[in-house]
């Protein structure tokens, strides 16, 4: 049986607060209040995650794309992947109990869908799931969208790795990762990430391309180009806090 904590923050549950959602706890909302004191972009950021999710899902769709992988996943709600593709088979995970619970019921009467619990720093019991639920089927897109930057390169490294050489050859990844503008979001976003229990990893465009490697990066730019809604964080927000969410596609 899965066991809950909620003494701690969440981070996944965090972002399912600042979102809207109402999977979440005291912990978690009192964690956002304070990460939102410090870097009050966040729930903007949150948002440009959510809404590349979208874009990923809807391209991904008009693709054809009939099975995906999908990385601490949080909630499968408010627009997530299997609203954007219903039919395909998506495996969703996630370490967070309350989102594997949760997760399972909503997607209770999708049997082309399986939610769940797996670290990705510990890569070896996912793809063991991975193999079951896809079979020999093994042209994946893989979806990391909202995590590598919780991820030192070690660990991002090897789950890249291992996913590379578990997929065929035209498997897709999406991911996102933070880019610093300055010297002074180390602090921020030190100080933000400790507020959820993790640490932040900010790389620039030219590292991500090297940790993703074998993958080949196709497309690499701020999210807010993306979705093409450049001004949706100010240069004075980007004063206060000096870093961007970037998006990347890379295929296999």
């Amino acid at each position: 049986m899965m066991e809950i904590d909620t003494t701690k923050p969440h981070v996944g549950r965090v972002y399912d607060y600042v979102l809207g959602g109402h999977h979440n706890y005291e912990v978690d909302r009192a964690a956002a209040a304070a990460i939102m004191k410090l870097v009050p972009t966040y729930p903007k950021v949150a948002k440009l995650n959510r809404w590349f999710i979208q874009l990923v899902g809807q391209r991904w769709s008009e693709a054809g794309i009939t099975n995906v992988l999908d990385l601490a996943s949080g909630l499968p709600t408010q627009g997530h992947l299997n609203d954007y593709l219903p039919d395909a088979r998506i495996l969703f995970s996630d370490v967070d109990p309350v989102s594997v619970i949760y997760g399972e019921q909503i997607l209770a009467d999708k049997p082309n869908m399986r939610y769940i619990q797996a670290d990705v720093r510990d890569p070896s019991p996912l793809l063991a799931a991975a193999a079951q639920f896809f079979g020999a089927e093994r042209r994946i897109a893989v979806g990391g969208i909202g995590i590598l930057y919780m991820m030192d390169d070690e660990s991002s490294r090897d789950i890249l790795r291992k996913l590379h050489a578990f997929c065929a050859p035209g498997s897709v990844l999406a991911l996102s990762f933070i880019m610093s503008r300055g010297a002074a979001a180390a602090g921020q976003l030190s100080s933000a990430g400790s507020l959820a229990g993790v640490k932040v990893y900010p790389r620039t465009p030219e590292e991500i391309a090297a940790l993703v490697a074998p993958w080949k990066a196709d497309e690499c730019r701020p999210l807010a180009e993306w979705l093409g809604i450049d001004d949706f964080i100010t240069e004075e927000e980007y004063q206060v806090n000096p870093f961007e969410m970037r998006g990347l596609i890379a295929h296999h």
